[in-house]
């Protein structure tokens, strides 16, 4: 095929979408229609159903790219406020396509006080995608960000491990079967008093001592501290320091903290927010090592 025919082609497939004057319920895609008819003898319900299975495609590809999240994304989690259309946890959790009903507390908003669940970034995204359905109403649900550091440690496995890719081969759990006792992941997420390795303005003694409202006789004892495994950055143009993995033999220093309550565990899990996230570390203490916490950023970094 020439240039010439080329040209033709596309003023002939330009003809073929240029609606009439008076025709004011004109449809794009018949013009299509009769392109394809006309260039490759298909009949009208032949073209017709593959004008449809493309624009489905197009669709869906737009779709899942809009609906994807970062991981860090997905696991925030949001207080929903319980109105309108999902008035009640059993509506959020048709909405949000959950296998169980979301867990319901009573809060305080804008207007007074008001109903709430918790629900994650997906569940987010799943009921905005389902109220975006619902062409009869405008509602717009109320989401409030958490606002803490993620912490989920798996019992099952490393997950999550400073410097440590859980997914690589070598970090997987083995079966039982081939294993003479059971396997030790570490400390779980219920454990205390837990050693927490702090780096930057958590390191500070007056800091932690107000973040953890402490009586005046209570002083904070802070040790000097390393792990390996992680190096420095910082995000936020350079404002936040960021705590990331490294390669195996990458060291950074800091202080070390025994955590004594879930109370203030959640107190720093609040300082940091949730640009952070809760990770397993060996913590290097006075030449011993022991396994502890740290807050590992779950953003990017500068």
């Amino acid at each position: 095929m020439d240039l010439f025919d080329e040209v033709e082609n596309l003023a002939v497939s330009a003809a073929y979408d240029e609606p009439d004057e008076d025709d004011t319920a004109y449809d794009p895609s018949q013009g299509t229609i009769k392109m394809f008819q006309e260039r490759f003898g298909y009949t009208y319900d032949q073209a017709a159903e593959l004008v449809g299975i493309t624009k489905n495609l197009k669709n869906t590809a737009a779709t899942t790219h809009q609906a994807s999240l970062s991981p860090a994304q997905a696991r925030t989690i949001f207080a929903l406020k319980l109105e309108g259309p999902i008035s009640t946890p059993q509506k959020v959790q048709v909405a949000a396509s959950l296998p169980t009903v979301p867990e319901s507390y009573h809060g305080s908003s804008e207007g007074g006080d008001a109903v709430f669940c918790k629900v994650d970034g997906r569940s987010r995204l799943a009921i905005e995608n389902w109220l975006s359905t619902r062409k009869e109403t405008t509602f717009r649900p109320l989401f409030v960000p958490e606002g803490r550091a993620y912490k989920e440690l798996c019992p099952h496995s490393l997950y999550p491990t400073l410097g440590k890719d859980t997914t690589l081969p070598q970090y997987r759990p083995q079966s039982l079967h081939l294993l003479a006792q059971a396997p030790f992941f570490g400390r779980t997420g219920t454990q205390f008093p837990v050693w927490y390795f702090f780096y930057g303005t958590l390191a500070d003694i007056p800091k932690l001592h107000s973040l953890l409202s402490l009586s005046e006789e209570e002083v904070p004892i802070l040790h000097e501290a390393s792990v390996m495994g992680a190096r420095m950055k910082s995000w936020g143009l350079g404002k936040y320091n960021a705590l990331v993995d490294g390669p195996e033999r990458s060291c950074v220093e800091g202080s070390a903290y025994l955590v004594m309550s879930e109370e203030h565990e959640d107190a720093l899990r609040k300082y940091e927010t949730s640009a952070y996230e809760v990770v397993r570390c060996l913590i290097q203490i006075d030449g011993a090592v022991v396994e502890g916490c740290t807050f590992r950023f779950a953003g990017e970094t500068d």
